[in-house]
């Protein structure tokens, strides 16, 4: 995939309700305007909600952005071993040399390796969500629920090229 560097470069998420959160990471893999793979490593234990998965410092993230599909997929290593891939609900991904930017729809899913699926956040939906960002999430949960398989072995084999 495009240009593979280890440059410094910014992810950008912002979430509903305009907070943006924006973290440092290096560049694995870039097509500027299409897509795009980040590194980054943990820095602080995050319990996954109810999911019984807890990520913590040291384990590494490898981002996997596109512009033209409706979420990203977080993949989540300790050392070499799958923890899980955590899909955020995402549109208007911006993908460029300095920034990868999102608008995050709150909706997570969560993969496991085991191919378990579980749906994240759906009471952080405000009820008055406009159509076009419920559309979206519509769509992006049909691709992640009934195409997981393919999505799995679609990142595990690009991580696994990159790192």
């Amino acid at each position: 995939m495009g240009s593979q560097t280890g440059a410094a470069i910014t992810e950008r998420k912002t979430r509903l309700d305009g907070t943006v959160a924006e973290f440092a990471c290096t560049l694995l893999a870039l097509e500027p305007g299409r897509r795009a793979v980040l590194r980054y490593v943990i820095d602080r234990e995050w319990k996954i909600g109810e999911t019984g998965i807890v990520v913590r410092p040291g384990f590494v993230t490898i981002a996997h952005y596109w512009i033209d599909r409706p979420f990203n997929v977080y993949h989540w290593l300790d050392g070499p071993r799958t923890v899980a891939y955590y899909c955020n609900v995402a549109e208007t991904t911006e993908i460029g040399e300095q920034l990868v930017a999102f608008t995050d729809l709150a909706i997570d899913v969560l993969l496991r390796p085991s191919g378990a699926i579980d749906v994240l956040d759906e009471d952080e939906i405000p009820p008055d969500l406009e159509p076009r960002h419920r559309l979206t999430i519509a769509k992006a949960l049909e691709i992640l629920v009934t195409d997981a398989k393919r999505l799995i072995a679609e990142i595990e084999r690009e991580t696994r090229a990159l790192i």
